[in-house]
């Protein structure tokens, strides 16, 4: 692809709390690597220490940073500051990291975005958040917001790009998004960062059997599913570890799930980690589990296999298109307790067959590699590039 100036919108970018973060600082490397003339525009709170190699715009940091709807604020931030700069500098397309951002952009330069979720596109009955959500009523209003303001959003982006065919099958359906200018590029992960996780687990001592969850919405990621599964697991491995990776307000009720439960004492809630310090976390693990009640894709699944650890999913959403249950994860029900519990104490118990899951992992991952993910990016960018102007 020849050299263009591109303009990277993104809400994250120094802290990565979510898979959004974690493609930027891939994209935007890649992007300066190839010798792209690059832009960054993000909250002036997530500008990297020290000297960048590409120009770096500040915004206005959310609003409520601390919740799902940060990026409401952040759109407005990101249309406003996106006019100035296009009156001063000749972008040849602008990329959103999170399409919905999008939402207040008036441009004549093409704008690509990516698509990371669909529980606002799936938007259920409230009948179903009130049995799984403690905050069920403003979870389901405000998924039902966010599904018009996609509405909005997408049918202007002259290319979206989903996260998996889950995703592309359910913007088609929802939005009425044509497949021209609908397209999937898989996230990545770059391997390398996980080879001291690799290391370490060769190295490490014995230690208490140990599952490992990551995940910043705790309650979508299924993460009460998996405290009422502890206690059966502890009828089996009375010493089993669960340790808990992600900030999210509802952690306070979830630790106060373990109390009701009588798991409180095998439970570690750790907070928030950089992407320096979660490899360490994967590699003193011997299962990782995400049991979703949704997941678009699933990028901590790939962080776990990179990292040596046996994976548990749930069968929903784009986690069955990185797993195929039995080779290099297991697949369980949503909402099953009894079934997790199952899946948990076969893989703990089962050393041949952790590593066999281990083994089958690290091959999956190269499939999810930086390169791939830039080929495809670079092909939707040719296309929108060569496609006429829309009104």
């Amino acid at each position: 692809m020849s050299t263009h100036s591109i303009c990277v919108v993104t809400q994250q970018y120094n802290q990565v709390i979510s898979g959004i973060g974690l493609h930027a600082r891939n994209l935007v490397a890649r992007l300066v690597a190839d010798g792209h003339h690059v832009a960054v525009v993000a909250p002036v709170d997530q500008r990297p220490p020290g000297d960048l190699s590409f120009p770096f715009v500040g915004v206005s940091p959310p609003l409520f940073r601390r919740t799902q709807a940060r990026w409401l604020s952040l759109a407005w931030s990101f249309a406003r500051r996106l006019a100035l700069l296009e009156r001063r500098d000749a972008f040849d397309l602008v990329h959103f990291t999170d399409a919905r951002e999008s939402l207040f952009c008036r441009m004549h330069t093409p704008v690509v975005g990516n698509v990371n979720d669909t529980y606002a596109a799936d938007v259920r009955h409230p009948v179903y958040y009130h049995r799984h959500y403690t905050d069920w009523l403003l979870r389901w209003g405000y998924y039902r917001f966010v599904k018009s303001c996609e509405a909005l959003a997408l049918p202007r982006l002259q290319g979206i790009i989903a996260n998996s065919h889950h995703t592309a099958n359910v913007v088609a359906a929802r939005y009425h998004v044509s497949r021209g200018r609908l397209h999937l590029c898989y996230k990545s992960i770059d391997p390398e960062q996980y080879t001291a996780a690799l290391r370490f687990r060769m190295q490490g001592s014995a230690h208490p059997p140990r599952v490992l969850f990551v995940g910043g919405n705790m309650q979508r990621k299924g993460l009460p599913t998996l405290i009422q599964a502890a206690s059966r697991v502890l009828t089996v491995l009375p010493d089993a570890e669960f340790w808990v990776v992600g900030g999210d307000a509802a952690a306070p009720r979830m630790e106060a799930l373990c109390r009701a439960n009588g798991v409180d004492a095998h439970f570690r809630f750790w907070g928030w980690k950089s992407q320096t310090e979660l490899p360490n976390l994967y590699a003193q693990a011997d299962v990782f589990v995400m049991p979703s009640l949704m997941e678009a894709f699933g990028v901590a699944l790939l962080e776990a296999m990179a990292s040596g650890v046996p994976v548990i999913g749930t069968r929903v959403g784009g986690i069955t298109e990185l797993i195929d249950h039995g080779h290099n994860g297991l697949l369980v029900a949503p909402d099953d307790v009894n079934e997790l519990a199952q899946a948990l104490i076969e893989l703990l118990t089962d050393a041949a067959l952790r590593e066999r899951l281990r083994q089958a992992g690290l091959e999956t991952v190269r499939r999810f590699d930086v390169e791939r993910m830039m080929q495809c990016t670079y092909s939707v960018y040719q296309a929108v590039l060569a496609s006429p102007p829309r009104a």
